[in-house]
């Protein structure tokens, strides 16, 4: 079975649910700067130094200097600045170092591009054809996504943060359910979200209804000349958006309402119906008449 993940996207639910095994926590660095998650603490340490021999101190964004105590816990995000140093017992201040990165708390959120086919009923529910393609990629504002896990099914979790450009082939039509989940690059993972959506890649189904009913005679069929036509289309999943008609060859337009032949004679009728995703059935030709001339009658005499 190829890809399914993009229809995530679709309807989308939110299920708070607890991962089966939960990102891990940790700190990224892009090339030019760190980022923690929320709650991130930071600990200062300087080897060997004895109490009474001096202490260490620090300024969070830009504070006035204060005399560590213990670890600082990161609980608002954005940038954060730390400037860190040792003052002995005689005052003297030395060892000044400063620290900086992002604090990120919070998980990506899914955004999505689609091209191609793809139609919403009445009633929400989402379908889509193997000619839909999805872009799916997650919007963070700090470290960003590395990762996109999606299952369908009862299938298991597979990562596509790097597929950018979906599609779907080779599988069978009807309905699907797709959930997944994003993690940014610090471990903040977004709700597992899931939603049905239905695969159609199937031409409706054509059905001429002729009353009164035709008849067949040497191979040629033959309608009453008032004879009233109504052609029908069934689709089972996204539904017959239009059924276009052609008589004696003319260009085909949008069939709307019961009708008649208006004049006598040999005709074909030609059909195709169209569902909500583009899915157009082949061409349905019925050739018959609405003249029936019967031969005429001759007399014969017969003698007793």
């Amino acid at each position: 079975m190829k890809k399914l993940v993009l229809l995530f996207v679709f309807s989308i639910i939110a299920i708070s649910a607890v991962l089966a095994q939960g990102p891990e926590k940790k700190v990224w660095n892009d090339g030019n700067i760190d980022y923690v998650p929320m709650g991130t603490k930071i600990r200062l340490e300087s080897a060997d130094m004895q109490p009474e021999s001096g202490i260490i101190f620090y300024t969070h964004n830009f504070s006035e200097a204060l005399p560590y105590e213990g670890p600082i816990a990161l609980t608002s995000e954005g940038q954060v600045w730390f400037s860190y140093a040792t003052q002995d017992a005689f005052g003297k201040v030395a060892n000044l170092q400063t620290y900086t990165a992002v604090v990120d708390g919070s998980a990506p959120v899914l955004k999505y591009l689609t091209d191609g086919p793809s139609y919403y009923d009445a009633q929400g529910s989402f379908y889509f054809s193997s000619n839909t393609g999805f872009l799916v990629y997650g919007e963070d504002s700090y470290s960003g996504t590395e990762h996109i896990y999606v299952r369908i099914n009862d299938e298991e979790y597979k990562d596509f943060a790097e597929e950018g450009f979906l599609s779907l082939y080779d599988v069978d039509d009807g309905e699907y359910y797709i959930e997944g989940y994003l993690v940014d690059y610090v471990g903040n993972a977004s709700d597992v979200m899931g939603a049905y959506a239905y695969l159609d890649n199937t031409a409706p189904e054509l059905i001429a209804v002729i009353n009164p009913k035709p008849m067949q005679i040497d191979g040629n069929l033959y309608v009453d000349p008032n004879a009233s036509f109504s052609i029908q289309a069934t689709d089972n999943l996204s539904g017959v958006k239009e059924i276009y008609v052609s008589l004696n060859g003319s260009d085909f337009a949008r069939y709307e309402l019961e009708t008649q032949i208006p004049f006598r004679g040999d005709h074909d009728l030609r059909v195709y119906a169209v569902d909500n995703l583009g899915n157009a059935s082949e061409v349905a030709q019925l050739d018959f008449s609405n003249t029936l001339v019967l031969p005429a009658p001759e007399l014969y005499l017969e003698l007793e």
